[in-house]
């Protein structure tokens, strides 16, 4: 006689927990959990490839960043240029590195969303070489 009560109750437990599952899936994921947008970029002869990159604002972006000729860096200013006194950062990083080491032949993932739409620019940040100060590029974020 017990088992007959249970069916019951596992049916009822069952069908109050299906309305839950359902509006999970419903919501949208959260930028950070959904597959990012891959962008390749090299770091070479006192250059990035590409010099400019554009994403969508929102949209989760993993930068696969590789220095195939020496130890470079890579620095990625949060703040959009012609921003002024208290503008607040447009680049959410998952990881909170200011100065990413690339070392030669190593591939570094840099995982960001652009909030903001604008410009930001980015440099190398470890002295390479007589070429350092003109390693730059910007990372564009289009509404």
């Amino acid at each position: 006689m017990k088992s007959h009560l249970r069916i019951p109750l596992v049916i009822a437990a069952a069908a109050l927990a299906a309305p839950a599952a359902i509006s999970q899936e419903a919501k949208p994921l959260k930028p950070f959990n959904q597959p990012p947008q891959v962008i390749v970029v090299t770091a070479a002869e006192f250059k990035f490839t590409p010099p400019v990159i554009h994403v969508k604002e929102g949209q989760n972006i993993q930068l696969q960043v590789t220095a195939t000729d020496k130890t470079h860096g890579i620095r990625i200013n949060p703040f959009p240029e012609g921003g002024g006194a208290g503008t607040p950062p447009g680049l959410e990083f998952l990881y909170g590195e200011d100065c990413y080491k690339l070392k030669k032949g190593e591939t570094v993932k840099i995982e960001l969303i652009g909030h903001t739409p604008g410009t930001y620019a980015f440099s190398c940040c470890k002295a390479c070489g007589s070429g350092h100060k003109r390693m730059k590029g910007e990372l564009i974020v289009d509404p």
